[in-house]
């Protein structure tokens, strides 16, 4: 493969890399954001806890029992979303790393190529202005015999 159509090829692939990881980014802010949603309420289950279970009047020693399991039974099915999430989480890092470790890779060798190609263009550049400086010296070398 020629250069130019490497390099062509090598920002392409890098752009889509780049888009790769705003999606992958994109869903691990979900994720957390879910997961900060869980955490205020478990926070707030842990509020009612400590202020609702204090039996002000003997009509609300019944309800009482009710009241703490269906908070634990809301507490363990928070920890069960909780740690989906963390598992989500963990795959996305994942693929977070790889997609990175491609980017940087691609980077790397995208500016590789392009250094490549500026060296080869000063290259041929330096040629022609010494060939443009040669005729020229031979011109006026002949000239003046």
């Amino acid at each position: 493969m020629d250069r130019a159509r490497r390099i062509k090829a090598l920002t392409t692939l890098q752009r889509i890399k780049e888009h790769e990881l705003d999606e992958q980014a994109a869903k691990m802010g979900v994720i957390r954001a879910a997961q900060g949603n869980l955490q205020r309420e478990l926070d707030s289950l842990t509020h009612r806890l400590e202020t609702e279970t204090q039996i002000t009047s003997p009509e609300a020693a019944p309800f009482l029992a009710g009241f703490l399991q269906a908070v634990q039974q809301r507490r363990e099915f928070i920890d069960r979303e909780m740690v989906k999430l963390d598992e989500k989480a963990a795959q996305i890092e994942g693929r977070l790393f790889e997609t990175y470790a491609e980017v940087r890779t691609n980077e790397n060798v995208l500016d590789k190529s392009l250094y490549e190609k500026r060296r080869e263009e000063d290259l041929a550049e330096s040629n022609a202005l010494e060939e443009v400086a040669r005729n020229r010296y031979m011109r006026q070398m002949g000239g003046s015999s």
